[in-house]
């Protein structure tokens, strides 16, 4: 008699029963077949969380690396440090040390790329920084060389020296002036030295409000006119530029109103001694003339007039000097009147009735004269066809 295989179902063993736990307790995993849905609250596989599953709680992810907080792995190299030397550069460069920054800078390279150490940046930063001071000096040395020149105790210029043209002090002479700009640096020197020209006076303008850069240099050139008039007495004067350097806006607003009066000489050889020394003895301001002065041809429209000896050859004499009153500018015109007037009623007081010139000539102050104080009117008896050869005035 033969006895039927046991089914899958007929199994001498018994089945599990579910896990037991203590109270309070989760029950103890039982092992279940493959595939068989796991227990309530027990984890899903006995060997860790699912691929890409959330971490248990205090578990390391995966496995890689130590909790936050840790020691580091075994093996793992520490960040170098930041080489010392970089940081004195930095700071030195910052702070204008120009040497120390170089040689701190120098110093991070090397050990830099002896030890692997950081830092390199930084020195190049310190270096950028001083060469960045070096520029400024530079600046401020080259600007402070234009403004003063090496000078004697008498306060002469003694050697060659860049100055901008406004700098220069009365009695120095210069060369290398380019047109009327007082921005580009001239060259000054003694005057016993080959030169083309000097700054020959010096003024204060008037305290009024600023009245524009056109105004200012009108009444400066002005003002510089009757400053350096006497100079054109100069043998040199043919040959004299004047120029007039009066200050800016800013220097105005700042209370500035020190106006430099130079004369540039173009002749065809350079100076070499000031022109103070070039006078002409013979020559004289119209406002210098005096009574009885015999002279050349009249230079018309120029300040300077030639005087000569009355026995010999002339073509005009002085016959009277005297004084306008003292009262504000009365116009070109108006002034212009009143001094002919005033030269025709002395006309019979300065020549003989039998001998006298044919033509009445008159000279008195322009406006930027009058308003310097001159208050002078000349008159003078002038030939007409051929030249005096004495004098006629009334002794």
């Amino acid at each position: 008699m033969t006895t039927p295989p046991p089914t899958d179902d007929d199994t001498n063993e018994p089945t599990p029963g579910p896990a037991w736990a203590a109270p309070g307790e989760l029950p103890v995993e039982s092992a279940l077949p493959p595939g068989g849905p796991p227990l309530p609250g027990a984890a899903p596989h006995a060997h860790g969380p699912p691929p890409g599953g959330p971490p248990l709680p205090g578990a390391a992810p995966h496995g890689h690396g130590p909790p936050p907080g840790g020691a580091p792995l075994p093996g793992a190299a520490p960040r170098p440090r930041i080489n010392p030397f970089a940081i004195m550069a930095l700071l030195s460069g910052l702070f204008g040390l120009v040497l120390f920054a170089i040689g701190f800078a120098v110093a991070a390279f090397v050990q830099t790329g002896r030890r692997g150490e950081r830092g390199r940046w930084l020195a190049v930063v310190g270096l950028v920084a001083a060469a960045g001071w070096i520029a400024v000096i530079a600046v401020v040395v080259v600007a402070t060389s234009l403004l003063t020149a090496d000078r004697d105790e008498s306060g002469h210029v003694t050697g060659k020296d860049k100055l901008l043209p406004g700098m220069l002090r009365v009695g120095d002479c210069f060369t290398g002036l380019e047109g009327v700009s007082s921005r580009s640096p001239i060259t000054a020197l003694p005057c016993s030295r080959p030169h083309e020209g000097e700054a020959v006076a010096e003024l204060r303008l008037p305290r009024d409000p600023w009245p524009g850069d056109r105004e200012v240099l009108e009444r400066a050139s002005d003002a510089c006119d009757y400053k350096v008039a006497r100079l054109m007495k100069s043998r040199y004067a043919e040959h004299l530029e004047q120029y007039a350097i009066p200050p800016n806006k800013l220097g105005w607003d700042a209370g500035d109103r020190r106006t430099l009066c130079i004369l540039r000489y173009i002749g065809p050889v350079k100076l070499t001694v000031p022109l103070a020394e070039t006078m002409d003895p013979n020559k004289r301001l119209w406002r210098e003339l005096h009574r009885g002065d015999c002279l050349a041809a009249w230079s018309e429209g120029s300040i300077v007039q030639s005087v000569l000896p009355c026995d010999k050859a002339h073509w005009s004499q002085v016959y009277a000097v005297y004084k306008l009153p003292s009262v504000s500018y009365p116009g070109e015109k108006t002034l212009q009147r009143k001094v002919k007037a005033g030269c025709n009623a002395r006309w019979w007081d300065g020549f003989d009735v039998r001998e006298y010139p044919q033509l009445v000539r008159f000279a008195y102050p322009v406006e930027y004269e009058w308003e310097a104080g001159v208050r002078t009117a000349v008159c003078l008896g002038e030939a007409d066809k051929k030249p005096l050869k004495k004098s006629l005035l009334r002794h």
